[in-house]
Parts: structure tokens; C-alpha cells; sequence
């Protein structure tokens, strides 16, 4: 990926189906939209789909990248708070990075804590119950 933006970087625009892509593709994903945000942060097309998916598939190190690059442009909807209530990796961490950047955006709704509720990775964590056992 790196070769490729050295050597095309204006080409690439970052989409939805760039984003889905590197969920997709498992080991190294984070890694590859951690670059591609890094790089291209001026190409990233952001829509409501594209942050619902960042939110729910990858690392808050990804989440942190777009919020610093494009965070006037990211809208914290009710979807997006669901995604990253129910990111199995994590959902602690992505959670905290949105309640503490987009404080009163963040809206936590019924939805968003059954969704929590049912994350068998850290929602209890989540919740404030500690640890799973």
C-alpha cells in the first residue's frame, strides 16, 4: 500500500468501499487505513457509512486518525455510536475516544446500550460492570 501511494498517492480517493476493503481483508486492515489516513487524509471522502464503519471495524487508533484529520466533517450519528458500541476489539476504547472528542453529540440511546449490552468483547467494560469472567 505504502508503494503505491509513494507512487499514485493523488489517485487514490478514500471511500466507503476503500474503507470496506480494508476491513475486509483482516491482519494488517488497521494498519493499512491507519496509512491510507495519514497519507491521504486531504482525499478522504467522509460520509455517514464511511464513519459508521471506521467506528465499528477497526482500532480507536483509526477512529482517533479520522477525528483528527477530518473532524469538522465527521457527524456523530446514532448509527455511529452503535458501531462502536458493538466493536468487538475495541468498543471501550473507541467509545471513550467519541464521548471525550464529540462530548454532547454522542448521544446514548436505548439502542446504542442493548447494543453494548450484547458485545461479548467489552460490553461490560462498556457498561461499567468490570471485566468478563
Amino acid at each position: 500500500m505504502a508503494l503505491l501511494l509513494n507512487q499514485r498517492g493523488t489517485e487514490v480517493k478514500i471511500t466507503e468501499e476503500v474503507v470496506k476493503a480494508a476491513a475486509g481483508s483482516g491482519y494488517g486492515g488497521e494498519e493499512v487505513m491507519a496509512l491510507l489516513l495519514d497519507q491521504r487524509s486531504d482525499a478522504i471522502i467522509v460520509t455517514p457509512g464511511l464513519v459508521k464503519m471506521l467506528a465499528g471495524s477497526f482500532d480507536v487508533l483509526v477512529m482517533e486518525k479520522l477525528l483528527t484529520y477530518c473532524g469538522d466533517e465527521v457527524k456523530i450519528t446514532e448509527e455511529v455510536v452503535k458501531a462502536a458500541a458493538g466493536n468487538e476489539y475495541s468498543s471501550k476504547e473507541t467509545m471513550a475516544l467519541l464521548l471525550d472528542q464529540c462530548g454532547t453529540e454522542v448521544k446514548i440511546t436505548d439502542e446504542v446500550v442493548k447494543v453494548a449490552a450484547g458485545n461479548e468483547g467489552s460490553g461490560r467494560e462498556q457498561l461499567g460492570t468490570g471485566t468478563m469472567t
